[in-house]
């Protein structure tokens, strides 16, 4: 039974994945569309800093409120065949929900002329017209949070009823509206970038018609109500606060970033930022989100059920699983550094080689994040399941402190501008993982730590190989003008670092290497 449970959960994460890999394509295919038609100049950076105060909303309302809170709840009611009841609370939470995100998007409407000079003060420096841009595009951008906001809840209930596939597709249909809306309007002024702005605004609207559409079926049990004294309702808000406030600990950080990189006074580095902020992400997104949103409803009906055995080895596979692809993808980032920005942002247009070396080098210092911040996304989902959000909270503040801290220090003594804030990203999700694990071991013993200084003792020298081989294959003198020859040369490149890879955790006898060795051959009937 725990071989089919965990088979269940490895095939989600299967799905979800290859989901999330088309969804990061197409992401990308966006940013790449923005960076070819715009460049990395003023107006890019208006477009930036507009993006950041909607993006902030929908991430504290997305992944603070419904991944920590609606999830677990409406997920534990499932497994204990309460849905009916369940709904009744999720109904109330989802109104309060839609009711306080249509308030702030009006309040960010309005205010937007105060807003963006705290999120970016350094255009006040730079240039009066970046500021007024950003300021016109928030508040065109603004109405997609509701619509993105709504969409959310849709997956989030397609997940509690474990339809992951269904979930994952529709952020691909955004990404692609985006990027055509981009590809149709955008250019460097401002007019045609407050075109795609509308155009990226209507994107979202689609984005949640046909969440909808694949959700609808699982409302049978919605109602249009609020009932404030409902215990369940009641439970749900007093889970989704604390994590609401864990969630804005992250935001804040987003903030701080934007604000001290916009202070370096250097034209297109929030644009640059931004790219390299978004490079990163995509082994994160595939590997750490992938597994994460599989693997939150089964932790959580674990614990629901008494489960903890359970629980705990469930937790233990999924963290190691995330590291099995989070630390090689690390230090492929940055061997190849360069070569990944070519390949990704530079197409010709207004993005130039000079453009290249500016996000390589923001890159390279935010690349150890990819191993921390997918810690951090399992075990904040640990403590999730549990039905603990007050502990990320607590130790996402002190990161926060610490963060604030280190950008001063940056700007004040340093000339690092915008890879101040990657490597301070970097430092303070190394902080915050390690804290989480230490607490989530004393709290829970929810962790088979001996299991996980296992996989490090393999994969350290394994990546180590890894990138020899990276070391060597980038000296050898190979130059290549067209695209289509680059981008098949980069792909060789990583193909072969991942067998390589992959190829010494086997004969190492690693758990996860074999794990999803036996998983392939069975998919493959061999």
């Amino acid at each position: 039974m725990t071989n089919s449970k965990n088979a269940s959960v490895s095939s989600a994460a299967i799905i979800v994945m290859s989901s999330l890999i088309l969804s990061r394509v197409t992401g990308f295919l966006r940013e790449t569309m923005l960076s070819w038609k715009v460049g990395l100049n003023w107006v890019h950076d208006a477009y930036v800093a507009a993006f950041t105060v909607p993006d902030v909303i929908y991430t504290l309302l997305v992944s603070g409120m419904i991944s920590a809170a609606l999830v677990p709840f409406l997920s534990g009611k499932l497994e204990r065949g309460e849905e009916k009841e369940g709904w009744g609370a999720v109904s109330s939470f989802l109104n309060v929900l839609t009711a306080g995100t249509i308030f702030l998007s009006v309040l960010g409407i309005i205010f937007s002329e105060q807003v963006i000079p705290f999120v970016a003060p350094g255009f006040a420096e730079q240039s009066q017209s970046t500021q007024e841009l950003a300021i016109k595009l928030a508040r065109i951008l603004f109405p997609s949070v509701l619509f993105i906001m709504l969409a959310g809840v849709c997956n989030g209930v397609l997940n509690s009823y474990k339809k992951f596939a269904a979930a994952a597709y529709g952020p691909s249909i955004y990404n692609a509206a985006c990027a055509l809306s981009i590809y149709l309007f955008a250019d460097a002024d401002p007019e045609s970038m407050i075109k795609a702005a509308f155009g990226v605004s209507a994107s979202a609207l689609i984005y949640f018609l046909v969440q909808l559409a694949f959700a609808f079926n699982k409302f049978k049990f919605y109602r249009p109500l609020i009932n404030f004294v409902d215990k369940g309702f009641q439970r749900l808000f007093n889970q989704a606060v604390p994590s609401l406030l864990s969630s804005s600990v992250a935001q804040f950080n987003v903030v701080v970033s934007t604000a001290f990189v916009s202070l370096s006074a250097v034209e297109g580095s929030l644009a640059a930022f931004r790219n390299a902020n978004t490079l990163w992400q995509l082994p994160y997104g595939i590997f750490a989100v992938g597994i994460g949103t599989a693997v939150l409803p089964a932790l959580s009906g674990k614990y629901a059920t008494g489960e903890n055995k359970e629980y705990r080895s469930l937790l233990t596979r999924s963290l190691t699983s995330v590291l099995f692809w989070a630390l090689p993808s690390a230090a492929g980032f940055i061997m190849l550094r360069e070569p990944l920005v070519r390949a990704v942002f530079y197409w010709g247009g207004k993005f130039t080689q000079s453009d290249v070396s500016s996000v390589a080098s923001i890159l390279a210092l935010f690349s150890a994040s990819i191993v921390s911040q997918s810690a951090v996304a399992i075990l904040n989902r640990a403590f999730y399941a549990i039905q603990d959000t007050k502990t990320p909270l607590l130790i996402g503040l002190c990161t926060a402190v610490i963060n604030l801290l280190l950008g001063m220090v940056f700007y004040l003594f340093t000339d690092l501008g915008a890879s101040g804030m990657a490597l301070s990203y970097s430092i303070i999700s190394t902080i915050n993982a390690v804290m989480l694990l230490v607490v989530l071991k004393k709290k829970t013993n929810g962790i088979h730590m001996e299991k996980v200084i296992s996989f490090f003792v393999r994969a350290i020298p394994a990546t180590l190989i890894m990138c020899i081989f990276l070391a060597v294959f980038e000296i050898m003198p190979v130059s290549l003008a067209k695209k289509g020859l680059q981008l098949l040369y980069l792909a060789v490149e990583m193909l072969i670092a991942a067998v390589i890879y992959t190829g010494i955790m086997l004969l190492m006898k690693a758990d996860d290497a074999v794990y999803m060795k036996n998983l392939i051959k069975q998919r493959l009937n061999v």
